[in-house]
């Protein structure tokens, strides 16, 4: 299994990405959740925001002064925001409504404790089934 990095990054209107992978897929996603977060304030300008680039090694977007998503919150997002995807927030939700622990999850889905952090944490997109 290769590792998915980013090829190149468009910044479109109203915080949204197009970003081409190295799969061959292209990906539009909008990243208007990491405008009010801290460290990520300086994207809300417009200008800045276009600035716009391919991090180091393809591992994400990034821009001037540190500032960067990962590829694979990118494509997360990307699989939510299309329907593909269970939003890590409900998923999260879901574990405290029930007080479960990441392995109590596990048990209840018949997943692995891993898996069950991979969806916790973000790192992995949560199919819809």
């Amino acid at each position: 299994m290769s590792l998915m990095t980013v090829t190149s990054v468009d910044a479109l209107p109203k915080a949204r990405l197009r970003v081409k992978l190295s799969t061959g897929r292209v990906i539009e996603v909008d990243v208007t959740q990491y405008l009010n977060a801290l460290g990520y304030e300086r994207l809300r300008k417009p200008v800045f925001f276009t600035r716009a680039d391919v991090a180091e090694w393809g591992h994400g977007v990034s821009w001037p002064g540190d500032i960067a998503i990962p590829v694979e919150a990118l494509y997360r997002l990307a699989r939510e925001q299309a329907g593909q995807a269970w939003p890590t927030h409900r998923f999260n939700a879901w574990m405290k409504r029930h007080g479960l622990s990441a392995a109590q999850a596990a048990s209840a889905l018949g997943l692995t404790r891993r898996t069950i952090l991979y969806y916790h944490t973000g790192a992995k997109p949560i199919p819809i089934y």
